[in-house]
This record gives C-alpha cells, structure tokens and sequence, in this order.
C-alpha cells in the first residue's frame, strides 16, 4: 500500500540559508526602511542638514543604526522568535506564514510612523515628541486634513505595501524545515532572546536608550539625523515623564529666575511660590478693552512689516498687517514658547511653559493653581469672550476657556458662515472671517470693560482660501497655497479692524496681535531663533507706535497687559512686561522643541536636553555659554518644580 505524502511538515527548500539566515532576513528588510528614511529626511530639508560635513553625516547614519535595530527588535522580537521555535508545529506552514505576515504588517506600519514623522519634520523641524498626545485629542481634524492633503500620497503608499508584500511573499515562500537537533536550538533560543533585550535596550549597563542619545554630539542637526523618527513617535507614546531635575540649589534657581524676570516695581511676594508677584501697575480710572487676537503660524519671516526693516524682498501677503502695523508697535525679536498651538495657549493665556513629559493644558497642567488671563480681567470688573475658529472641542479649548475664566465661549459650530461656500469639513473648523466678525458683533455688545480672546485657523494646513480673489500666489507649492491662507487671514483681519472702529469700541481697546507658533516655511532652520520668531503687535492707548528690538516672548504677554491696563491684582508668571525699560540685557526667551530647551538672548543662544548642552550661537565664547545654559536650567527647575508642586500661586485665603 502506497504511503501519503507528509503534506503536514513537508516544505520547499529554503531559499536563506537556515532558520537563522531567514529570521535575520527579515531583522535586515524591517531596518533597512529607516536608512532610507534617514537618507529622505535630509534630501527633503537639506536647510536644516546644510551645516554638517561628510564625517558628521557619516557618524549620524552610523549611531542612527542604534535605533533602527532597537526599534526593529522592539518591534519584532518575540514574531522572530516563535518563527526559531524547534517543535513540529511550530514548523507547520500556518504558524510560519502567520508570523511572516504578521511582521509584514508590523513593517508596514514601522514604515508609516517615519513617513509621518518626516513630514511632521517639515512643519516644525525636528522630530515627533509628547504633543503627539496632544495631536491625538483632535483625530477627526487630523484623519481629514490627511486625507485631504496627502491623499495621493496615501494612495501611493497602499499600492506600494501591495507590491512590496509581493516581495515579501516571493522572498520568503520557502519554509524551513524542522531542526535535526531540537533541544540544541531550544537552548540557543534563551541566548538569543536575552541578546535581543541587550540590543532593544542599547547595552546591559547604565538607562535604556532614549532620545537623547541621538545627541552624541553638540551639534543638534547630528541628532536630528540620527534619531529614528519611529523610535522617537513610540518613546512620545510610551515613555513616563521625566523625573524632576535639579542643576542648583533651589535658593539660586529662584533667584536667578526672579532676577530675569524683575522690573523696577516688582515685589516677590512669597518664597515658597518663587513666580508669585507684585508690580504695582498705575491704576486706571477709565480700563481700556483688551483683544487677544492668537493668529495660527503667522511666522514673522513672511510680514512684510518685518521684512521692510531687514531689507528683505515684500511678499505682499500681509497688507492690512503692515497698515495696523505703522499705528502700534510692534518687537522684531519677539519668540513662541513653543511650536505647537496649545504650549502658546498656556503661554499667552497664563504665562507658563510646557516642559517635555509634563501635562499640557487641557490635559492635567490646569489641575495647578494659575494666573489665567480670563480670571484676572474679570477679577478687574471684566466681561470675558473666547472664539476659535476650529470645532468647540478642538484642543479642548471648550474646558480649557472655562477654566481660563472665560465666561462666554464660542467654536465653529456657533458661528455663522459669511462667505459663499462653507469650509470643508474636518478642516479646522470656520473661515477666519467668521470667527472676526462673530467676535465683533459680541463685542460691541458687551459690557465695557471687555476681554476677548480669539483664535484663527485659515492659516493652519491645509491652507485653504475661500475664493479665487485670495490667491495671491498662483504656484502649486505647499508655501504658495500658505501665502494664500496668510493673504486671506489678512483681509479677514482688515475687516475686522474696520468693524471695531465702526462700532466705536477701537479707540478704547488694548489689540494684541500675536502667532500661537511660526510657520512651517522658515528659512536658515540652523538658526535657532528663527524657529520660534513670531509678530507680536501692540495697538491701543498708553502704547507708543515704533519697532522695539527688545527681546520678548509669549510669557510676557499677561505682565503686559496688566501693566498696560493698569490691573491691581498680584499673578504668577515667566514673562516680564514689555513696558518695562529696565535691564533689557536681562531679557530672555524660554523655547520647547520637543525634548530640547533653547535660550534666547540679546547676547546668543544656547539648546539644552536636560543631559547636556547640544548647541549655540555662532561667536558665543564658554563663558556666555555656561551663563546662559544657567539661566536656562534655573528658568526650567523653577518652573517645574513650580508645576510639579502647585507652587505657581497660593491658594487664596
């Protein structure tokens, strides 16, 4: 009687060399779309590369292999070793192809985290870090300005992850076949396993690896290329916030913090609460209006305002700027706090940072005790207002205003459209003419003395104009469609200028013009101020017309407002009012770009990552470096410590 064929564990010959040379196979094809990552990431923003020679280059794509294989074992780990597992089963066709394309899959979205975080590069120049968690809150906008915007590109990259599991499946269709000494690779896999915990966590002694690391050098364009943006999107996701650091005593911290951040009148009112403070503003008999106005990336390269003094070739994208511009004063060194929408919110709206791994607002940081902008003009005798252009709960700026102070909130969803066709959905909510012109007709009929606060969105991606008249570019680039959006936002601006001074309420209202962060199309990234320099404008009574060269921040906003208003309440805070003529060269601006610290002074800049410095500012001898990385590390162990605590402000007694 014939024998059956052993259909069950019989195979085609292996086209790899063993077990071994097909699991490392696929470690290799599963690390090699990094490199090549890495290889996109600097011939798609050769700025932000250009100061690095040959060697560094070499020793990025070098020390970047650290990651690549750390994330690769990460991720794959455990499939590579149930696919070396010895037993009959285990070499069965369906347990084999399963883990084959489990990892297949595994791949394709190691692949897609890089591709996303490349092109989150070009927006803020550098890697994904814990706004990601942020990013998340907002799904539905982000879904549809993907779909929208990179459509093709996602097109593409479905068509491609057919091909390539053709590939894939050609590679690896031979199965390998049992092992003639199973106890033998038993006992091997327990060796291999413990090598993969070694390699995932970049050496058996000292931490794991981290982000960090990719910082070996003090240059940090290295790191930026070394760094794997899939290892960095996980650690953003997984890693616990940073433990609490201190680089002095908290003695000198405060007072070289306080030392920045005194002008001629302040009084330090409590030093277990080392922001909370008094200036002694003159007080007002007749309190003007205050507007906040927060322009989504408005970056100062692109105002001709700006432009004009610094011999720079006019975009013409910003006329009705440059018109309020000639009438109120506006500071040509004027930086974000960070780059992302919600770390400006919690600048501008309460004068505080957003450190790395600490809690955003909206998502715990909210929970301390603050000086917010809408609980202090109200404290003052103030109707408080608060609009954004986006969806109500976008950012959570819904709870965020209430617990600001803002007794009347307003989103898309409450606005009424103005112009012909409505905005897309799930493209950031309303047009900004609408937003404007909602907020003007709340205005004029509010009770004086008022406070609004509003926050645009035409100019966020993807750079959508209501009609053909606003587009003053005519090219199809990614900057020509947010020259539009600018030109547009513009005009809306315009009209609401128009409409203030209309109504009547213009001549007796604080303006306050300034961008949540710049915009993703700035030039010489190298240049660390640029990455944070936005217009700050000031328009209203008691403030002298003229372009101020002073250093300035988003934190100095509320003390500037309490000066200018004359407000008699003490507040907690990192900013210093910019009426404030006193020890300019003391001035300073505190940047958070994801991990990293910068420094921004009259004298230069320095970047930190709470390890060591990673950079400067050309010309900058040790010393003016070493005093600045100080008054960096002072301003963040204050402020943290601050937060960590509830120590911002007392409670009220």
């Amino acid at each position: 009687m014939p024998t059956l064929p052993n259909t069950l564990f019989s195979h085609k010959p292996s086209g790899v060399a063993g077990p071994f040379g097909r699991a490392l196979l696929m470690l290799v094809l599963f690390m090699l779309p990094a490199t090549v990552a890495r290889l996109g990431l600097y011939s798609a923003y050769p700025a932000d590369f250009q100061i690095l020679s040959g060697s560094q280059i070499l020793s990025a794509f070098l020390v970047g292999l650290r990651f690549d294989v750390s994330m690769a074992i990460v991720m794959i780990g455990l499939p590579l070793i149930f696919i070396l597992l010895p037993f009959g089963w285990s070499h069965h066709r369906y347990w084999q192809r399963a883990w084959q394309w489990i990892i297949y899959l595994t791949l394709l979205v190691f692949i897609f985290m890089m591709v996303g975080d490349a092109i989150y590069f070009g927006n803020v120049h550098r890697h994904v870090g814990s706004e990601i968690n942020i990013l998340a809150n907002d799904m539905a906008s982000m879904v549809g300005v993907a779909l929208r915007q990179y459509g093709l590109a996602l097109a593409v990259f479905s068509v491609g992850a057919v091909a390539l599991a053709w590939i894939w499946h050609k590679v690896f269709t031979a199965l390998p076949s049992p092992p003639r000494s199973p106890w033998l690779r038993l006992m091997a896999l327990p060796v291999l396993f413990f090598g993969m915990l070694v390699v995932a966590r970049g050496g058996i002694d000292g931490k794991p690896i981290s982000v960090g690391e990719a910082f070996f050098s003090n240059t940090p364009a290295q790191g930026y290329l070394a760094l794997n943006g899939a290892f960095a999107m996980s650690r953003a996701f997984l890693e616990d916030p940073p433990a609490l650091r201190e680089f002095m005593p908290a003695a000198k911290a405060h007072a070289l913090t306080q030392t920045m951040l005194a002008g001629n009148s302040t009084f330090f009112r409590d030093a277990d609460y080392p922001l909370y403070r008094s200036d002694m503003p003159a007080p007002h008999s007749n309190k003007p209006n205050v507007v906040v106005l927060m322009l989504e990336s408005w970056g100062a390269q692109h105002i001709d305002a700006l432009r004009l003094p610094k011999h720079e070739t006019p975009l013409g994208a910003t006329p009705n700027f440059d018109t309020l511009a000639r009438t109120g004063r506006l500071y040509s060194r004027f930086y974000a706090n960070g780059q992302r929408s919600i770390q400006g919110a919690e600048a501008i709206l309460a004068s505080q940072p957003t450190f790395p791994g600490m809690p955003f607002l909206g998502e715990g940081i909210e929970q301390n005790r603050q000086s917010f902008m809408g609980e202090l003009a109200r404290s003052q005798g103030y109707e408080t207002y608060f609009l954004q252009s986006s969806e109500r709960g976008s950012l959570r700026f819904d709870a965020i205003s209430a617990r600001s102070g803002f007794g009347t909130y307003r989103g898309a969803e409450d606005i009424a459209n103005l112009h012909a066709m409505p905005k897309p959905a799930a493209t950031w909510g309303t047009w900004d003419h609408n937003t404007f012109q909602a907020a003007h007709q709340l205005f004029a009929a509010a009770r004086k003395p008022f406070l609004g606060f509003v926050f645009t969105s035409s100019t966020h991606t993807p750079w959508l104009v209501p009609d053909e008249r606003f587009k003053s570019s005519k090219g199809l680039r990614y900057k020509d469609l947010y020259l539009n959006s600018l030109y547009y936002a513009d005009w809306a601006l315009g009209q609401f200028v128009a409409a203030a001074k209309q109504a009547g309420y213009y001549d007796n209202t604080i303006f306050v013009l300034v961008a949540d962060h710049a915009d993703e199309f700035v030039d010489n990234t190298s240049d660390i101020p640029n990455l944070y320099n936005i217009p700050l404008l000031l328009v209203g009574p008691g403030i002298k017309p003229g372009m101020d060269p002073r250093i300035g921040s988003q934190f100095d906003i509320l003390p500037t407002l309490i000066d200018l208003c004359g407000w008699q309440t003490p507040y907690a805070g990192m900013g210093r009012s910019l009426m404030d003529d006193s020890r300019m060269d003391a001035r300073g601006s505190l940047g958070v770009r994801g991990t990293e610290l910068d420094w921004i002074s009259s004298t230069g800049w320095v970047s930190h990552n709470l390890d060591r410095p990673l950079g400067q500012s050309p010309g900058l001898s040790a010393a003016q470096a070493e005093q600045l990385n100080q008054q960096l590390l002072a301003a963040y162990q204050t402020a943290s410590h601050a937060q960590s605590h509830n120590k911002i402000l007392p409670p009220v007694r």
